[in-house]
């Protein structure tokens, strides 16, 4: 039985791991099917509500994957549920680098939300922007006597 399973709605790749730990043993499985997913989707949320533990093998796994998509600017979310982040120690390393959603509607609805384009001359906030910073060199002539 198969504990990962692959669905695409609405132009996203959704991955659900339906085991309670997610481990080394699930890890490659994981990463072929986001790469698999990366190369037709630049949206894929990781469902993992069932999960109680995620070991760092699987969680390496799924930043390498993130890396990969932030390379064609697509993302990776997660769904965790509720008793995850109150058994895990982990969660505040996985908050740090993905996206965490509690739902599957409200992660959908980020992930479907149109992207808004900005534009450099006509926006109001054109004339507030500052200038980039400048390299300055300084020259130190040390004592040595």
């Amino acid at each position: 039985m198969n504990a990962i399973h692959r669905i695409f709605r609405n132009g996203v790749a959704i991955e659900r791991v339906d085991l309670l730990r997610a481990t080394i043993n699930e890890a490659h499985e994981m990463f072929g099917n986001l790469i698999d997913d990366i190369s037709d989707y630049n949206k894929i949320i990781v469902d993992l509500g069932s999960c109680e533990y995620i070991d760092s093998t699987f969680f390496g796994a799924l930043v390498n994957a993130y890396r990969k998509i932030r390379e064609k600017n697509g993302t990776i979310v997660l769904l965790l549920n509720n008793s995850f982040l109150f058994k895990s120690f982990i969660y505040r390393e996985i908050s740090s680098v993905f996206k965490v959603y509690h739902s599957m509607q409200d992660a959908l609805k980020v992930l479907n939300k149109p992207v808004k384009k900005v534009v450099g001359n006509g926006d109001k906030n054109s004339n507030q922007r500052k200038e980039p910073a400048k390299i300055v060199q300084i020259h130190l002539q040390l004592n040595t006597e």
